[in-house]
């Protein structure tokens, strides 16, 4: 297989900035027919086809987030939210995937030790992960390492994964071991995804490509340079990642899938309209007064959830390992923003299926999959609801919380 190889890295030019964005998306938009040619298979076997997987991985989209020390672009902020959107408007699963896979390579990357990292990123830059960062599973400490049991959800492009990240509690004598806060010490390990057992789990209402099954371990040695420290708050600590940090620079990617659902969403039921005519019409549909509203109406939604959050992403300080503490201010604003955008998003793919009539209905459809995918990632933590209600309190004075 032929592997895309990336530049050196060189002053953080805006010029630099806006070129590299550029061939970025452009590299994603050339992939649209592959994708499109795929899509229905992937909904059907529940992953991603191995073709598509191959053309996505050799054409350097699994190493995107990967730091340039490892073979990777070491894109960030903007620019991967900007290349996850285009992917969901082509189709959601593939958005969501690439998506999981560069969060996880973003921290795999920077907060590894040496020797953990010169292991897992045997492929360089195109080594692909999968899984999240909720600890599900229990680790008791052994001679050089820890041994692992556990079941964990949602682990998003595992059948296509060289390793799977598999956050768990660290135990002593039967209970959490405690951290010097008095918060359970939680460490993120990495485990070759050959030594998970996979679970055939996901039977969903959408985002049915992207194969988000459970996995499970069961006594399995991790060596301790494959695993770092996990905690929800605190102060900036080498190694350590500090999800409070973490999620204002991961959380807006959530978002784009939305949008770029919500893209797709318009731009098929505008192709719809033109061609066809509603039963007891003498007209196209696109010549309705009601369709003209519902399509300015979802593509304000979808433009202005857009600008709120790019906007609100522009104001990130730079950060390669996401680990720049952001004030809580513009956390808040990002949460908000994350959030608005699936609602808006939802709401402009609700407009579109409904003004379809019967013919966005019947499976094969692509704006019954928009409506299927689009309301499957409106359910992520990162762009529910809470988001806006965590934001307001915060606008009050009250504080920032994750969740109530």
């Amino acid at each position: 297989m032929t592997l895309v190889t990336f530049p050196e890295s060189r002053s953080p030019r805006v010029t630099r900035r806006s070129e590299q964005r550029d061939m970025w998306l452009t590299r994603a938009r050339a992939l649209a027919p592959i994708v499109s040619e795929w899509r229905d298979a992937a909904e059907q076997d529940r992953r991603l086809p191995r073709p598509l997987f191959e053309a996505l991985r050799d054409a350097g989209m699994y190493a995107v987030a990967t730091s340039r020390e490892l073979g990777g672009a070491e894109i960030r902020d903007e620019r991967l939210v900007q290349m996850i959107e285009e992917f969901s408007r082509q189709d959601g699963s593939v958005g969501w995937n690439l998506m999981i896979a560069a969060h996880v390579s973003v921290v795999a990357s920077a907060y590894l030790p040496v020797a953990g990292r010169g292991d897992v990123y045997t492929n360089g830059g195109h080594t692909v992960f999968a899984g999240g960062l909720l600890p599900k599973g229990a680790a008791l400490r052994v001679a050089g390492g820890f041994r692992l049991t556990g079941r964990w959800t949602f682990a998003s492009g595992c059948r296509q994964a060289d390793w799977i990240i598999a956050p768990s509690v660290v135990m002593l004598d039967g209970k959490p071991h405690l951290r010097p806060d008095g918060s359970p010490e939680i460490r993120a390990y990495f485990v070759p995804a050959s030594e998970c057992d996979i679970l055939d789990t996901w039977y969903t209402m959408g985002l049915r490509g992207t194969g988000s099954h459970d996995y499970q371990l069961t006594d399995v040695y991790v060596p301790e340079e494959r695993s770092f420290a996990i905690q929800a708050e605190g102060p900036i600590t080498s190694g350590v990642l500090t999800m409070r940090h973490v999620l204002p620079y991961a959380w807006p990617s959530v978002a784009a899938v939305a949008l770029g659902i919500a893209r797709d969403a318009i731009d098929a039921f505008i192709e719809l309209a033109v061609n066809k005519t509603p039963a007891l019409s003498s007209g196209a549909l696109a010549s309705q007064h009601t369709v003209h509203e519902r399509v300015g109406r979802a593509e304000a939604l979808v433009r202005s959830a857009r600008a709120f959050l790019y906007e609100s992403i522009r104001e990130l300080p730079a950060s390669r390992d996401w680990s720049t503490p952001v004030p809580d201010e513009l956390t808040a604003r990002i949460r908000l923003a994350n959030a608005h955008a699936a609602q808006s998003a939802a709401e402009a793919v609700d407009l579109m299926f409904t003004a379809a009539g019967t013919s966005s209905i019947f499976a094969g459809s692509r704006l019954e999959r928009c409506f299927r995918d689009v309301h499957v990632v409106t359910q992520h933590a990162g762009v529910a609801p809470s988001n806006i209600e965590m934001a307001g309190q915060s606008m009050l004075g009250l504080g920032l919380h994750i969740r109530r």
